[in-house]
């Protein structure tokens, strides 16, 4: 029989237990759901395929990748809070930001960089059809991946170049990047832009050849895709985003400094569905081991895209697009 003490000692244990589960909930770190693509994301898929990368993962904030298809579909799941963060071309983060999009650019992922030891991204023609040069490309069609992506940017850029006028005389087409290559081949594109691992697959097939890359086409290497959050977030758990960065900046260095290792283990977790073989032996995209953005590149490709193309009602201020603040130091 429970006498009137125990009674007693157990009702009042009963709020300090109450208190002390409510300071358990309380501690548990912070969710960032970060949305993410299929494509040069090498090391954000790491920090999920090697949690043993990243001691702050579950202790400092807690991780779920969610994969996404597209840019639009990404930033429309954040207005709808289903998402703290995610990746994304810098020039898709600049139109997000020009339509009052609260996000911010806090880390960079990879960049299109000229020299032999990375890879920027290829536009190709037939190689023995008609097209020897740019101005050649008159009259004809150019695939990209979608209007108003950087596939579509660096195709006008080389093409005002060159002197033709985008839409007028050639033809800008959207076109995935597995039909490239098929597209090219029958005549149904003049020229295709080509990604890896697209394009070692259709360089090994033949009957291709280079026409200019992307860094040829705006002049300069600059910031292909980077980790963006909202501004609510940044504001609300600094500490959750700078143990996040810590942890990505980790799984960064050691992807650089162990690249067949990191893609083995990427590809065991099926984030790349390319034959391993393959995938190994794909050229990289320039990766900064810091994590640091190129700033100033970003500020070339605003100008362009308000005064060359037209894509921006008005300048977007990329300085304050753009907080560094929370990489380690």
């Amino acid at each position: 029989m429970v006498n009137r003490r125990s009674v007693l000692v157990i009702a009042s244990l009963a709020p300090l237990l109450a208190w002390t589960l409510v300071g358990v909930a309380a501690a548990e770190p912070a969710l960032i759901r970060l949305g993410h693509g299929f494509a040069a994301e090498e090391q954000v898929w790491l920090m999920a395929a090697r949690p043993d990368l990243t001691p702050g993962q579950g202790t400092k904030y807690r991780l779920k990748l969610i994969p996404f298809q597209g840019n639009p579909e990404r930033f429309q799941a954040y207005l709808a809070g289903e998402l703290e963060g995610g990746t994304a071309p810098g020039l898709a983060v600049i139109f997000a930001r020009a339509q009052g999009v609260d996000i911010k650019i806090v880390a960079g992922i990879c960049q299109e960089a000229d020299g032999k030891d990375w890879f920027t991204t290829v536009y190709m023609v037939k190689d023995d059809g008609p097209v020897k040069s740019l101005k050649d490309l008159k009259g004809g069609t150019a695939g990209v991946l979608g209007f108003k992506t950087a596939t579509d940017l660096w195709a006008r850029a080389a093409l005002l170049n060159a002197g033709l006028a985008p839409d007028k005389d050639v033809k800008v087409v959207p076109i995935a990047f597995p039909a490239m290559g098929a597209a090219v081949r029958s005549d149904k594109d003049t020229l295709g832009t080509f990604v890896e691992p697209f394009y070692s697959a259709e360089v090994a097939k033949g009957g291709l050849r280079p026409l200019f890359t992307a860094v040829k086409a705006v002049g300069y290497d600059h910031e292909l895709l980077d980790v963006w959050f909202g501004e609510k977030f940044l504001k609300a758990q600094p500490d959750a985003v700078r143990a996040f960065l810590a942890d990505y900046v980790a799984a960064t260095r050691y992807y650089v400094a162990n690249r067949e290792q990191a893609k083995r283990d990427i590809h065991k977790a099926s984030y790349v569905r390319t034959p391993l073989e393959i995938y190994l032996k794909d050229a990289d995209w320039k990766r900064d081991p810091g994590g640091r953005v190129d700033v100033a590149s970003l500020k070339k490709l605003a100008v362009f895209m308000f005064e060359k193309l037209a894509w921006l009602e008005k300048p977007v201020n990329v300085d304050e697009m753009v907080d560094q603040s929370h990489l380690p130091r």
